[in-house]
């Protein structure tokens, strides 16, 4: 009798093990349809935004040409006040630019087509580059301090140099015309530190908060919000992250730290888009 009732026991448990499989098989089958159909969805986004951005870029690489060459007067001279509005054409020109890059930076980390490019970074010479570049299209001062021998880290050099040029662009378009902004390359025990601060206007303790925040970040009649997203991301792509540090009336300062290594990744794809 025992037995039977052991053996009926038996039966039992393995067909509600049977029945659960199944149910887990069931479930599995129908995340991975869904998965698919949101991966489906990202990819088109991904591949809409690409030409858009594609789209936007070729134009405007020829405006900022043309703007280029009345810069340099080579049509003839300008009066104070033209000058002026080329200088405002350039300035905004850049800016649209850039945008589309952050566009296409965030839908291909969205559609998981981003990889990562790592190999060994000049920090230093990184942002010489991000600072000569940008000191010819805003007012203010940019200064660079850089001291001692270069950190090198691995990494991908386009995504960190999209990063830090959003740094600066951001203090640029909110901290004033008149502000002084300072970029910081410092050595750090683990990797490497990158502070860009400006003396300017600063944010208000919730600003500082919603600064990284997807539709909020820095958000303002003189932005679209969408850099300082991006900027996080790539650093947290290299296993870094950013903090702030800001005031009313007295500056911001915005700090990312990057280990020497990012975190192990697949392979790579290209950072299409990033440069």
């Amino acid at each position: 009798m025992e037995a039977a009732i052991i053996a009926v026991v038996a039966v039992a448990c393995l067909a509600v093990v049977a029945v659960s499989w199944v149910r887990e098989r069931r479930r599995a089958g129908v995340l991975a349809v869904e998965n698919d159909r949101w991966r489906a969805l990202a990819q088109d986004r991904a591949d809409r935004v690409a030409i858009v951005s594609h789209e936007v870029r070729t134009p405007l690489a020829l405006i900022t040409g043309a703007v280029e060459l009345l810069q340099d007067q080579t049509a003839g001279p300008l009066t104070r006040g033209q000058e002026g509005l080329v200088d405002t054409i350039a300035v905004k020109s850049h800016e649209v630019i850039e945008l589309a890059a952050d566009l296409l930076v965030d839908a291909r980390i969205d559609a998981e087509l981003f990889r990562f490019r790592s190999a060994p970074v000049d920090v230093h010479r990184l942002a010489h580059r991000v600072v000569r570049d940008l000191r010819r299209l805003y007012p203010n001062r940019i200064t660079l301090s850089a001291r001692g021998a270069s950190p090198r880290i691995l990494g991908d050099a386009a995504l960190l140099r999209k990063a830090l040029t959003n740094l600066v662009t951001n203090a640029a378009r909110h901290a004033g015309t008149g502000a002084l902004i300072a970029v910081t390359v410092r050595r750090a025990e683990d990797g490497v530190l990158i502070i860009v601060s400006d003396d300017g206007t600063g944010m208000t303790p919730q600003q500082a908060r919603e600064v990284f925040r997807r539709g909020l970040a820095g958000k303002s009649e003189t932005g679209n919000g969408w850099g300082m997203l991006i900027t996080r991301r790539i650093i947290e792509l290299h296993g870094g992250r950013c903090m702030v540090d800001s005031m009313i009336d007295r500056g911001t300062a915005i700090v990312c730290s990057l280990p020497r290594v990012p975190p192990e990744r697949g392979a790579d794809v290209g950072a299409t888009g990033a440069s």
